[in-house]
């Protein structure tokens, strides 16, 4: 049995909470600390995710929780529209796509006068 949790939490500063079964979840790291956040969903748990998204603010700072396994502080960048989509035996589901960006420390390099030691 996993330790990890089998939901994926996003938290902002206001103290808004959205917490999401990761069956629903995709995520796809890209260059640069970039995160797609994929939501494929059936609409109760969508009308959810998109409530919780469209009143954020480009840049605004958001903390990412995969299965209670810690915090990741992105900056949330933008969001796609709504889709409605039927899967293979023609149920309706719900895609809808997040980007964040990842708030990464940058260590500073060593300054290096021109002889190095």
């Amino acid at each position: 049995m996993s330790d990890i949790a089998e939901n994926v939490t996003f938290k902002r500063d206001s103290g808004d909470i959205l917490n999401i079964d990761q069956k629903y979840v995709g995520l796809k790291a890209r260059q640069n600390g970039i995160l797609t956040v994929n939501f494929r969903s059936p609409e109760e748990e969508m009308n959810k995710i998109k409530y919780f998204f469209e009143g954020l603010m480009t840049s605004e700072p958001i903390k990412l929780d995969i299965g209670e396994t810690g915090d990741i502080e992105c900056y949330f960048k933008g969001i796609s529209p709504l889709l409605e989509k039927k899967d293979g035996v023609g149920l309706n589901y719900f895609f809808l796509s997040v980007t964040l960006q990842e708030l990464k420390e940058f260590e500073e390099e060593p300054q290096t006068g021109g002889c190095c030691f």
